[in-house]
């Protein structure tokens, strides 16, 4: 929850009840960055969902119980959330976990066909790496950030096939 807190504004922040709930549902899709002494300076969480191209509004609700959607042997990666200390912004470190853990995922779970995520209009730096990524624009979530006295879209990105790192290394 520290990171989270770190990350994120306190609009967006999700609860500790919704990371137990995730955790839970869906450990192997629960990674971090740590320095191998403990300290952890990052995490991706993830679910694994059934694949519904048209990728409805309604299963990226904030706080959503991770149970109700995850299925091991589900097509598509639901990258849920991620965060890096602000600490190590800039470093790399974040692309280097969002790549490894999206491709760890589709190395042992031979089901998933495309990963999907959402991202604040406004995180240029993490859109960035989600399209160099191959991830593309595919739709946007009405009114799903808060920022300040208005509402901001979420814009839902999708990466269909391969692996993150399969176009770069061999896994």
């Amino acid at each position: 929850m520290r990171l989270e807190r770190a990350g994120f504004a306190s609009e967006i922040q999700e609860t500790e009840v919704t990371f137990g709930e995730r955790l839970a549902a869906a450990p192997e899709g629960c990674w971090v960055l740590d320095d191998g002494a403990g300290r952890l300076y990052g995490y991706l969480c993830a679910e694994f969902w059934s694949l519904d191209a048209a990728a409805p509004a309604a299963r990226f609700a904030r706080d959503h119980g991770a149970a109700a959607l995850h299925r091991l042997d589900g097509e598509e990666v639901y990258v849920s959330s991620m965060v890096v200390d602000p600490a190590t912004r800039g470093t790399g470190w974040g692309r280097r976990l969002f790549r490894d853990a999206v491709s760890a995922m589709f190395a042992r779970h031979s089901s998933l066909r495309s990963a999907i995520l959402i991202v604040h209009p406004e995180w240029q730096a993490a859109r960035r790496i989600y399209h160099s990524e191959g991830f593309a624009e595919i739709g946007a979530v009405p009114d799903y950030f808060a920022a300040h006295d208005k509402r901001l879209p979420a814009i839902v990105m999708r990466r269909s096939g391969v692996s993150c790192a399969d176009e770069n290394r061999d896994l």
